[in-house]
């Protein structure tokens, strides 16, 4: 990573224009800009349309636009208020999604808070998550501690966690006009973790040492190590201790 002392030159494209990769310090995007070849600079902000023909390494990485990253992407954070597609993997410290941001390959980070909507084409590993809004994972959704609040419909191959809460946040006006009688729900074919407190889930199976299953629950398998309780609500079909 660049640091801030070392004098390199910037780099701003306005309008329409080409750039070769390299090195450079602060990189702006306000119309239409390509670079082609891997990119290694300070923070990058792209207020128009960027596309990387090759890999991003930066301190910092705001997209308020749209943005195509074709090459692995490692950042100190990572901030989208507009459209991001990355078509290999990410390696963030932060990450904070508010727009759209499609991922093609695994996803690593400290911290994700999601208030928009994420696609993961791969496994979504985060040490901490406050997920407000709708993802669609089709790997392992990873987690140490897991805050999800479902305003959409959510889906992820596997969830897994050391604590994770999911609970249904309210109605919004295009879900009371929404044509699904179902609602905002998370489906996982298995969710599993050390503390489990789920409401609207359906899963196959959920394993953990305490499981919680309020109302909206539908599961297939349970089992616990030392505790299950659940609302009159949840529909389980068998439930072990193991």
């Amino acid at each position: 990573m660049i640091p801030y002392e070392e004098k390199v030159s910037d780099l701003k494209i306005a309008g329409t224009g080409n750039a070769t990769g390299g090195r450079y310090g602060k990189v702006r995007i306000d119309g239409s800009g390509q670079i082609n070849g891997d990119i290694e600079c300070v923070d990058l902000v792209a207020n128009g349309n960027v596309n990387v023909n090759g890999s991003l390494m930066t301190q910092k990485l705001r997209v308020n636009g749209s943005g195509t990253v074709h090459g692995a992407v490692e950042a100190e954070s990572l901030n989208v208020a507009g459209n991001l597609n990355l078509k290999d993997q990410l390696r963030s410290r932060f990450i904070e999604i508010g727009g759209h941001c499609s991922i093609h390959g695994d996803s690593e980070s400290e911290r994700l808070t999601l208030s928009g909507n994420l696609r993961g084409h791969g496994d979504v590993q985060s040490e901490w998550a406050e997920l407000r809004g709708s993802f669609n994972i089709s790997g392992r959704l990873h987690l140490g501690n897991g805050d999800i609040r479902l305003f959409g419909r959510c889906k992820a191959l596997e969830v897994i966690g050391d604590r994770i809460t999911v609970r249904r946040k309210g109605k919004r006006l295009w879900e009371m006009l929404s044509f699904s009688l179902s609602g905002p729900r998370l489906e996982a074919r298995v969710i599993e973790g050390d503390v489990l407190d789920l409401e609207y889930v359906e899963a196959d199976m959920v394993r953990g040492n305490r499981v919680i299953l309020g109302k909206g629950c539908k599961v297939r398998q349970v089992e616990f190590r030392d505790e299950l309780s659940r609302d009159p609500e949840a529909e389980i079909g068998t439930a072990h201790r193991f």
